[in-house]
C-alpha cells in the first residue's frame, strides 16, 4: 500500500484550462488525461490524501463524492474552498479540515490553504489551492518556507507518491536546491525520484 497526495483537480471546472493554462482543449480532455495519469499510478489499495478542490461543485457535494469517488475507494478529503457543499455525513470518505501525516522523521501538515497551517508548526506544509499562478510564493517545493504545493498543474497531473516527496526533499535538501518553480522542471524532478 503506498500513500498518495494531490490537490485541485477542478473536474467540470471549464475555466480552470483558462486560468491556469491547462494544456487541454477541453472539460472532457482534462477529465480523460487527468483520470488516465491518475491511475497510472494509483493501484486498488494505496489510500489518497486529497487536499481539496476535487471538483467545481460549490453547492452540490454529490459531484465531489462521484469525483473522488472515481479517483479512489480509499481516500481522505482536506475540505478545500470549492468543497462546501460536502456534508461529510453522506459521503462514504473521511473528509476533514487538516490532517497531520509522518514519512519517515518528517511530519507534514495536510490543508488546502497553506495560510492555515498553524502558527508555529516546525514541520512541512503539504498545500494545494495557489495552483500554479504564484510560484514565486507557492512552488512545488519552497524549502525556506518548509511548504510543498501538490496542486495538479505542478504535478503534471498525477498524484505524488509520499515515499517519493521524501526522496524529492532528500535531494533538494542536499543540493541546498532554491524553489521549485516550474512545472516541467518539477515533473523532471519527480521522475527521477520516482522510482
Amino acid at each position: 500500500m503506498t500513500r498518495y497526495v494531490v490537490s485541485d483537480h477542478h473536474f467540470t471546472h471549464d475555466n480552470i484550462i483558462r486560468y491556469c493554462d491547462r494544456p487541454f482543449t477541453s472539460v472532457g480532455e482534462m477529465h480523460d488525461v487527468m483520470l488516465s495519469r491518475f491511475h497510472e499510478r494509483v493501484s486498488p489499495g494505496d489510500t489518497l490524501l486529497h487536499l481539496g478542490d476535487v471538483a467545481m461543485a460549490m453547492n452540490d457535494g454529490t459531484v465531489t463524492t462521484e469525483w473522488l469517488g472515481r479517483l479512489s475507494d480509499d481516500a481522505v478529503l482536506v475540505r478545500g474552498n470549492h468543497d462546501a457543499g460536502l456534508d461529510p455525513e453522506d459521503v462514504p470518505f473521511p473528509v476533514v479540515r487538516s490532517c497531520v501525516v509522518a514519512v519517515g522523521d518528517r511530519r507534514f501538515y495536510c490543508t488546502h490553504r497553506p495560510a492555515d497551517a498553524p502558527d508555529g508548526w516546525d514541520g512541512w506544509v503539504l498545500h494545494g489551492h495557489h495552483h500554479d499562478n504564484h510560484p514565486e510564493a507557492f512552488p512545488l517545493v519552497h524549502l525556506a518556507a518548509r511548504r510543498i504545493n501538490v496542486s495538479v498543474e505542478l504535478l503534471d497531473y498525477r498524484p505524488l507518491a509520499l515515499p517519493v516527496l521524501s526522496r524529492l526533499l532528500d535531494a533538494c535538501e542536499a543540493l541546498d536546491h532554491g524553489p521549485v518553480r516550474n512545472h516541467e522542471v518539477a515533473a523532471e524532478l519527480l521522475e527521477r525520484y520516482d522510482g
